[in-house]
């Protein structure tokens, strides 16, 4: 009697042991059904930034977004110390998916980013941020899936992208439609939302488009060198409808921490940036200037009135457009930011200018409350 009660106590041992471990298994491979704190989908939640956050609560955050990441690697990006992250608005749809390569291929190549091949080290993190596309019935392409498998780079929304409602190309000048451009309006705010809780501890956030040729090492040095409070760089546009104001033109961007909090803690933004797109609602969305997604930020910061805001103004010398818009310029040994670029023109600029990697840095003037860059 004894050794088999012996016997039927030591099952019981084993069979605990054997559910403790399956246990342990199952929560290490599905944290994602686990953890769920930056959700999205709570739409009408405001947040707050808590800007020295541990680290162990930004490994909790995991939703829709992050569908494409695998765990190791977002574990990798807590483990660095990324002086900023680019965040690109993108698209489910073969043309983008062919400038996001492309952007891969040449311009991310540079000394400075950090990218899945080489384990996500380097001062410059870079993400694709795209919403469902109605182009694939409002769920995300198998393309794209496989895209992010291979990358790891590519940031998921839980949102709905906008249609198009003109024949704008891309590259080219002019308008997409209002949904489409509200629907830009919306990942920006969301990405600059995301990027404050997922990385409580970088410097700066950009955004950028993937139509464009960054000079990374120039970049990266020319930042180094400005303000890490209050920043608020790239080519200067002016707003002159209804209030008026100065604002970062969008094709890139660069905002210090800060600066990028003031944004999303806009109360009138966060309502209704978590409202889904409808006719009926567009002038609410409008009244934001959330057409233009550049200029529904420079109305944040103006509305702001936040005393640190800091201008570093680029000339189109540096930071242009090659072929429309009011920052038209050659291309030439000054440029830093080149936009509205053709597929072909990715590899002639990576080739004019991969060996400049070890640039000095730009000067600029010191005005009263901006910098001026210098060509």
């Amino acid at each position: 009697m004894a050794n088999r009660s012996s016997l039927h106590l030591s099952r019981a041992f084993l069979c605990c042991i054997v559910v403790l471990i399956a246990t342990l298994v199952l929560f290490y491979f599905d944290v994602d059904g686990v953890f769920s704190l930056m959700d999205l989908s709570a739409e009408v939640r405001p947040v707050g930034f808590a800007t020295s956050a541990p680290r162990s609560v930004s490994l909790r955050i995991h939703d829709e977004s992050l569908r494409y990441i695998p765990h190791n690697s977002v574990r990798t990006w807590m483990k660095r110390d990324y002086l900023i992250v680019l965040g690109i608005p993108s698209e489910d749809i073969t043309p983008r998916q062919r400038r996001r390569y492309l952007q891969r291929t040449t311009c991310w190549q540079f000394p400075g980013v950090a990218t899945r091949s080489n384990n996500f080290t380097g001062s410059m993190l870079v993400l694709y941020v795209l919403a469902r596309h109605p182009s694939q019935g409002y769920n995300y392409s198998t393309a794209l899936e496989k895209e992010g498998d291979e990358y790891h780079d590519v940031i998921t929304l839980p949102m709905n992208e906008g249609r198009y409602a003109t024949n704008k190309t891309i590259s080219g000048d002019g308008f997409w439609g209002s949904e489409a451009e509200i629907g830009m309006s919306r990942k920006t705010y969301f990405w600059f939302e995301f990027a404050l809780r997922f990385f409580p501890h970088v410097n700066y956030i950009a955004k950028s488009d993937d139509d464009m040729f960054l000079r990374v090492p120039q970049y990266l040095v020319d930042l180094r060198t400005l303000p890490r409070r209050g920043l608020y760089w790239g080519p200067l546009g002016k707003w002159r409808v209804g209030n008026h104001f100065y604002f970062i033109v969008g094709f890139f961007m660069t905002l210090a921490r800060d600066v990028v909090e003031k944004v999303v803690s806009n109360e009138e933004l966060q309502h209704v940036v978590r409202l889904p797109y409808s006719k009926e609602r567009e002038s609410e969305f409008l009244s934001l200037d959330m057409g233009h997604e550049d200029v529904m930020v420079g109305r944040a910061l103006y509305k702001s009135q936040y005393p640190h805001l800091l201008f570093a103004t680029e000339k189109k010398c540096r930071f242009h457009n090659v072929r429309c818009g009011s920052h038209k310029r050659h291309i030439s040994k000054s440029s830093v930011v080149v936009h509205h670029i053709t597929e072909e023109e990715y590899t002639i600029l990576m080739n004019r200018f991969w060996n400049d990697t070890t640039p000095s840095p730009k000067s600029y003037k010191r005005k009263k409350k901006s910098l001026e860059m210098n060509c």
